[in-house]
């Protein structure tokens, strides 16, 4: 009865994942709409989203808390969203989230160094398979964007699995690190916002999206995720992202993909369910 709970939970995990892989999926192309600069586009949604994360603690009744590993939290949030925003404005949306998403490489490494923990066979193959799907899924256009778009979205993709690694630190908070994060890219970007000039409708909508969907609700189910699988099997499930966000850049924005994408989006949506079903099936 007890590993059903077990297996329950670990779905229900899953989705929250998946759920949270969507919404910040939508950050291509609505990062792409907006004529502002990456700082100030990472300030000003930082508002909408702080809004949200915060009523959101006040429903479920958490608390804040404050203490050296949240700031730290708190400062990983910063740069991973901060470098990511402005990759996607230096290179295409393509070459910004296949980078970031070395960032399974980057878990299995850092629980590696930090826990002692070697990672499983199965959790080594299923990333090896999903950097192989992304680099197909992305060959036709990882060349055109610039070397410093790519570095910074690397360097994302490194602060990246700190924030996926963040609830296992001693003394995290998930939602307080968020929140401290949304003070720390608002303090960095007002001023910034201050010089910009274009205020049309369409920017105001897509900053708020941006805020709402791609940096609130995707954080709120990121965070009920982390609460009920690894940060290797979410790291893995989100992997649904770099496949959504350059469709939709492409649908919208008029960023084309290349034919390998279809080789890739198979390689990477199969190891990661791959993965996930191999991780039920033999959980200890």
């Amino acid at each position: 009865m007890q590993e059903k709970q077990l297996d329950k939970e670990s779905m229900k995990g899953t989705i929250y994942v998946l759920l949270s892989a969507v919404c910040f999926s939508t950050g291509g192309v609505l990062i792409k709409s907006i004529p502002w600069s990456s700082i100030t586009i990472q300030g000003i949604r930082s508002i909408f989203s702080f809004m949200l994360i915060a009523s959101y603690m006040v429903i479920t009744k958490r608390k804040f808390v404050w203490n050296k590993t949240v700031l730290f939290g708190a400062v990983c949030n910063t740069a991973m969203a901060l470098t990511f925003v402005s990759a996607t404005k230096m290179t295409t949306a393509a070459n910004a989230i296949v980078l970031q998403f070395t960032e399974p490489i980057f878990v299995i490494l850092l629980m590696w160094a930090l826990y002692k923990k070697k990672p499983k066979k199965a959790a080594v193959v299923a990333c090896a398979v999903v950097f192989a799907g992304i680099l197909c899924f992305f060959l036709d256009s990882l060349s055109a964007g610039g070397m410093a778009g790519n570095l910074l979205a690397v360097f994302s993709g490194f602060t990246y699995a700190l924030v996926m690694m963040m609830k296992g630190f001693p003394g995290a908070d998930f939602e307080s690190s968020l929140l401290a994060s949304h003070v720390i890219s608002l303090s960095i970007g007002l001023p910034s916002f201050l010089g910009e000039t274009d205020h049309s409708a369409k920017a105001w909508i897509c900053i708020i999206l941006l805020g709402v969907i791609q940096f609130g609700l995707s954080y709120i189910f990121l965070s009920r995720g982390l609460d009920r699988v690894s940060p290797v099997t979410a790291s893995l499930t989100s992997t649904l992202e770099p496949i959504l966000n350059p469709i939709l850049v492409a649908i919208f924005c008029g960023e084309t993909i290349g034919r390998t994408a279809v080789i890739g989006a198979v390689l990477v949506i199969g190891a990661a369910a791959c993965y996930n079903v191999y991780e039920a099936a033999h959980k200890d």
